[in-house]
């Protein structure tokens, strides 16, 4: 079966054998070597993270009292070792990694909700509604971003869902800038004035013409928003404002290891190898679907 796309004259005629947009950025982002690895890093990590920790015969903080501080060894079960409270690290690095990718995906979903509904609503409408949305927006970009987050973590509590909603507030600031600029150049197009024109209402049109124009930046960016927020939570989980025990994340071991690198380094090296390949890959495979997903690349 041939795909088919319309013609230049915009009369509805097919070409056969032409693929769609996104069958072509699909298969360019295929032959993009460091996205795919990247990707299937990404998989695997995934894999491990949840099927590990559900199928071990004991639980993550369970101690081993004869093998307290141990380094990796197969024989004795531990291939990471054991930290300094005798709790198996390989065990606690992949659930680890559950809650550092958990809390990335739902801090990148909170900043896309809230920012590309923020940057439509201002950059279509525009006037009054845009000079106000995008001076709140400069406001908060002048506001020192860490002391806020922190400020909430202390005032409401470290919960992890209160994390992922702080640090997707946080980042939905540049989503909401993105979104508004496409805006503005959509909306000025013939389809979106043609609706325009036969009656539709403004909210059908952002969200039946705008919105989905406005897919691939997004997901670019939300790609690249995931390793921002997973780095955010290490940074507040190694000061202590961030996950809290019995749950951990790559942040909390690396601070705990941190504290041990001269005796157990192990404890330090295995969750900041694993956050390390978690961050690469996202950005290879952003940098992937940037290419695929911008035209002048193809």
């Amino acid at each position: 079966m041939t795909d088919a796309a319309t013609s230049p004259d915009g009369q509805g005629a097919t070409v056969p054998g032409s693929r769609s947009p996104w069958r072509a950025a699909a298969a360019h982002l295929g032959r993009n070597r460091a996205a795919m690895a990247g990707l299937v890093t990404l998989g695997v990590l995934a894999f491990l993270a949840i099927t590990v920790p559900a199928l071990s015969p004991y639980p993550i903080d369970d101690i081993f009292w004869d093998a307290i501080g141990t380094g990796p060894t197969l024989a004795g079960g531990h291939p990471f070792g054991t930290d300094a409270n005798g709790r198996d690290l390989f065990l606690r690095t992949l659930y680890a990694g559950r809650i550092s990718l958990t809390v990335g995906l739902a801090a990148s979903l909170v900043s896309v909700l809230v920012g590309v509904a923020w940057g439509t609503v201002s950059g279509y409408f525009g006037g009054v509604t845009d000079s106000l949305m995008m001076r709140f927006v400069d406001i908060l970009y002048a506001l020192p971003f860490m002391f806020f987050v922190i400020l909430l973590m202390v005032y409401f509590g470290r919960h992890v869902v209160l994390i992922f909603v702080a640090i997707g507030m946080v980042e939905w600031l540049d989503m909401a800038r993105i979104v508004r600029g496409e805006t503005l150049s959509i909306k000025r197009r013939e389809f979106v004035e043609a609706a325009r024109a036969m009656g539709a209402p403004s909210l059908w049109i952002v969200a039946r013409h705008v919105v989905p124009n406005v897919v691939g930046p997004v997901v670019v960016f939300a790609t690249l928003t995931v390793p921002r927020a997973i780095l955010f939570e290490s940074f507040l989980s190694f000061l202590g404002l961030g996950i809290q025990e019995p749950m951990t994340s790559w942040g909390v071991l690396i601070s705990e290891g941190a504290t041990q690198m001269e005796t157990q380094p192990w404890a330090l090296v295995f969750p900041a190898t694993f956050l390390a390949a978690t961050l690469f890959s996202l950005n290879f495979l952003g940098d992937g679907l940037r290419d695929a997903l911008d035209p002048r690349h193809r």
